[in-house]
């Protein structure tokens, strides 16, 4: 029977959906568990919509079409490539795989895999804690005997030994380095040591599948934790050998930690937002080929903003992320010092607006990013920041110079030179327009303003 979902009293919930899979599995006899974190999660007491589910001796697609005419969601879908078919609607998704067994090949992540009992498919599992499983009446089932232990004392360890487990399929390292950040787990003894061990095994991994476990570590409630742990386990050193050169490096002055735990610390204390994470943990990315000790012996880092930017925006490309996503954090980290170094009193209404016009629509990230590398360090407090924010603000009232466009194109500017042949020379009276209406000789936006004033320069249009 095909229900209209429009008519449901109540939103679906998590046990109504769980309870339409186990009529359907019952109804078709086919041994079906619920398994992964979904489980995890509800024993954390935690929400969630993503339902897996393992069969055995089936593929589950007859129990998905099922579930499926119920709650009037589309027909489940199959990937061949990976054994699982999906059904989806309502924000829930619930995917089926058949139990396995897998044998690893050394030089790939590619298993060749079998049909295999409700045990074998557990104990090939990443984590204790996600080899959990729960029948459809509601048995917890501990295959490996240490999964409840290891989630009351909220630990993560591997069911087999770690080095086979990570060898097997080293995306697990990077899996254990996200479930530190989002789950606030401490890795069993020797988990790290393991990973160092087997970190060069990661190499064979895809740079997609490490950028979206690290894009997923970030936006979780503790990405330092994470960081750490890839810190600590050697896999900065293959994948992010910019962030490996930056544990150790001192700084001095007002900070307080060394470049890679101040940039962590910066992280931390960023909103839950991709590209202002990104931007935390890269502002300082550019410190150590910077790096020197002048004759008082202090640190130093001169430019390395610009080196900085150029920095990230090569381990972003490596890494496939958007040319928006790389292009916006690229900016964050070239401009970062900037509202750091604000002082009310030396700094023009100008300079203001040269601000507003670099950052344009990066401004509130900028701000962000400024308060926390602020936090992160022994600086007094971000009062500057807010009063430049507020200051910004009302020099930019309507947007006019952070979307700043030259107010004469170039056919105008021609016209006003009596027809003189186009060149660069076009370009620098732009520019010449753009600075005034920086210094606030000319109004942003304003053709006739603009028209004035340049016939009060016409130096500028003879050359």
């Amino acid at each position: 029977m095909r229900v209209d979902i429009r008519e449901r009293p109540t939103p679906l919930s998590q046990e109504g959906v769980v309870q339409a899979v186990a009529d359907a599995a019952h109804r078709r006899g086919v041994e079906t568990y619920v398994v992964g974190g979904f489980v995890r999660d509800r024993l954390l007491g935690r929400g969630g919509k993503d339902i897996d589910l393992l069969t055995v001796d089936n593929d589950g697609s007859d129990v998905l079409a099922d579930v499926a005419r119920q709650f009037g969601w589309a027909p489940p879908q199959r990937f061949e490539r990976f054994g699982t078919g999906q059904i989806r609607g309502d924000g829930f998704i619930v995917e089926v795989v058949r139990a396995r067994a897998e044998r690893y090949d050394a030089a790939s992540r590619k298993p060749d895999v079998r049909p295999g009992t409700l045990e074998e498919d557990i104990w090939r599992r990443d984590f204790t804690v996600n080899a959990l499983c729960q029948s459809l009446d509601g048995l917890i089932i501990d295959v490996t005997g240490r999964g409840l232990d290891d989630l009351r004392h909220q630990v993560l360890r591997t069911p087999l030994d770690p080095e086979l487990t990570f060898s097997e399929d080293p995306l697990r390292m990077f899996r254990a380095a996200r479930f530190t950040a989002q789950l606030g787990f401490l890795p069993a003894p020797g988990l790290p040591e393991a990973m160092t061990r087997m970190a060069s095994r990661s190499a064979i991994l895809s740079a997609e599948r490490v950028a979206e476990e690290m894009r997923r570590l970030l936006l979780s409630e503790n990405p330092r934790a994470g960081l750490e742990l890839l810190r600590d386990g050697g896999l900065l050193d293959v994948w992010f050998p910019e962030l490996a050169a930056m544990v150790g490096v001192e700084q001095g002055g007002f900070h307080i930690y060394d470049v890679f735990d101040h940039s962590t610390h910066t992280v931390a204390d960023t909103p839950a937002e991709l590209v202002l994470r990104l931007a935390g943990l890269l502002h300082d990315v550019g410190k150590p080929p910077t790096h020197a000790i002048d004759e008082a012996g202090k640190h130093t880092f001169y430019n390395h903003a610009a080196v900085g930017a150029d920095m990230a925006s090569e381990l972003l490309s490596r890494l496939r992320f958007s040319h928006a996503e790389i292009d916006a954090v690229a900016l964050l980290v070239r401009h970062h010092l900037r509202p750091i170094q604000y002082r009310p009193d030396e700094w023009s209404d100008a300079a203001v607006r040269r601000l507003v016009r670099d950052v344009a629509d990066q401004r509130g990230r900028l701000l962000e990013l400024a308060r926390a590398d602020t936090h992160a360090s022994s600086f007094p407090d971000t009062d500057a920041i807010d009063e430049l924010e507020q200051r910004m603000a009302r020099l930019d009232a309507g947007g006019a110079v952070s979307r700043m466009r030259p107010p004469l194109n170039g056919d105008e500017i021609i016209e006003m030179a009596g027809g003189r042949t186009p060149g660069r020379w076009v370009g620098t009276v732009q520019r010449a327009i753009e600075e005034a209406i920086l210094e606030g000789a000319i109004p942003a936006d304003d053709c006739r303003a603009a028209r004035h004033w340049l016939e009060q320069h016409r130096h500028l249009l003879a050359g």
